[in-house]
């Protein structure tokens, strides 16, 4: 790929990552604040992952491609296939999301189900013979 050709595709995929992201971050957190308001930290640290992940696939596609050489048609070649690759990182990040959220739902509307996950509380007491008193 030439100088001005991976310049300029690099330039579009940035401006392609950013909005995306941008777009995840807001509706992220509004979709992930609760009835307390919170949500915040972990739509941004889930946004995070997304623009590390998909700046990584815009520099792999930056560098290698099959037999795409310097030329018009490969740079419309990785100007294609980028967004496909991002539209699956997207996909990805929203599928966290909704399970952050969920688990979220779940908790305020059951609020002990996170101790009854650990199974019932025994106690090693041997002086109390419990409910089977002989």
């Amino acid at each position: 790929m030439a100088g001005s050709d991976l310049l300029g595709f690099l330039k579009i995929g940035l401006i392609f990552v950013v909005a995306d992201g941008q777009v995840l971050h807001r509706d992220g957190r509004r979709y992930l604040r609760g009835p307390d308001g919170g949500g915040g930290p972990t739509a941004s640290m889930v946004v995070t992952v997304f623009h590390l992940v998909a700046l990584g696939l815009l520099a792999l596609l930056s560098v290698i491609g099959p037999g795409w050489s310097g030329s018009a048609a490969a740079l419309v070649g990785r100007v294609g296939v980028f967004p496909l690759l991002l539209a699956v990182a997207h996909a990805a990040t929203l599928s966290v999301l909704v399970r952050r959220r969920q688990d979220a739902r779940a908790r305020t509307r059951f609020p002990g189900s996170d101790q009854d996950a650990a199974g019932p509380h025994v106690s090693p007491d041997l002086g109390n013979h419990g409910p089977y008193r002989t």
